[in-house]
């Protein structure tokens, strides 16, 4: 999930998925924790903050979001995060709630995750801080991190996921 989505205009508040998998265009299976633990937060929607008519603040731990339920209102809503753990962590938000598909294997299954127009904080390191300004539909969405631990379980499997409501 190297690049679930980006966030782009279409006049009215709207939020549209560009692909999922890697910046190449491949579908990934997840972000291994190794290899992003040194990555660098990569703000999301920097360009729309000045639109945010609310923030939410989120700690990123091992296995667990802070707080884990989760509420924002309608509009532009900026996710102010902090990494307190030792790996590294994403935030990802898929609309409608309810729980991630996964490939027969386990992996996320990119395709669905597309076609069910979620979108991510992309992973970074710990100790770091990123913010991500999306724009949010009312309704439940299920928010998750698919790093790949070490183990080779995603830490969504770890029971890294929450839930957000937006009304």
């Amino acid at each position: 999930m190297r690049q679930l989505g980006r966030i782009v205009a279409l006049g009215a508040v709207a939020l549209a998925l560009v692909a999922c998998g890697g910046d190449d265009g491949e579908a990934s299976d997840g972000v291994d924790a190794d290899a992003a633990t040194g990555r660098a937060c990569e703000p999301v929607g920097t360009e729309l903050e000045d639109e945010a008519v609310g923030t939410v603040s989120v700690g990123l731990d091992e296995y667990a979001f802070d707080p884990a339920a989760l509420h924002a209102p309608v509009g532009m809503v900026t996710f102010e995060t902090v990494n307190n753990g030792d790996e590294a962590h994403e935030l990802a938000f898929l609309p409608g709630g309810g729980e991630v598909p996964l490939t027969a294997d386990g992996a996320p299954d990119e395709d669905a995750l597309g076609e069910a127009g979620a979108f991510e904080l992309e992973a970074y390191g710990p100790g770091q801080e990123c913010d991500g300004t999306f724009a949010l539909e009312a309704g439940t969405y299920t928010v998750f991190c698919l790093v790949e631990a070490s183990d080779g379980k995603t830490h969504l499997a770890k029971g890294m996921r929450g839930e957000l409501k937006v009304q």
